[in-house]
């Protein structure tokens, strides 16, 4: 069995049903990885931000995981969306808030486009939140699609405002 290396998009903006904040719940969903074959292998800082699009949604909190599986892009992917799910998280409308959302931003720098899956992350360039804390655990990390280096991505999102809140970290 093969090695994969991926990244995960974390984040969530409401608490739980029993008032858990978003970075807890997110600890929770990194600690339910290992029972989904999936081993962190590093995590960055904690970051708020606004949401996009720009709302009156309550901010979210972010990090990203950098993780190796055995599993296929698409059985990653199902994994992240049932953690989701026993997290909270119950999928109705497109950009609403939410207590989890697991993002799959890369599969060992594969390009995969069809009906079930898109990887990289479609908009993971567009959003400061996801390149800012990929770029703390990978400055010299280059977008599959785009063949450009994460500093440069960054200079097109210097206008998102995004903040470090702390460098918890449970791996």
């Amino acid at each position: 069995m093969q090695n994969h290396k991926i990244i995960i998009g974390i984040g969530g903006n409401l608490k739980s049903n029993d008032g858990t904040h978003p970075i807890e719940v997110a600890m929770k969903a990194i600690r339910y990885f290992n029972n989904y074959s999936i081993k962190v292998t590093d995590q960055s800082s904690w970051y708020e931000t606004e949401p996009i699009p720009k709302s009156e949604q309550p901010n979210y909190f972010n990090c990203i995981v950098f993780a190796n599986t055995i599993l296929n892009e698409l059985d990653v992917l199902k994994s992240l969306h049932e953690i989701e799910y026993k997290l909270g998280r119950r999928r109705r409308v497109v950009n609403e808030a939410r207590v989890i959302d697991l993002d799959l931003i890369d599969y060992s720098n594969k390009i995969l486009r069809n009906k079930e899956i898109i990887v990289p992350h479609p908009r993971a360039h567009q959003r400061k939140f996801v390149m800012e804390p990929l770029a703390e655990l990978d400055k010299n990390w280059v977008h599959p699609v785009l063949k450009t280096n994460i500093k440069k991505i960054l200079k097109n999102l210097e206008d998102q405002n995004i903040k470090i809140v702390n460098e918890k970290k449970i791996i």
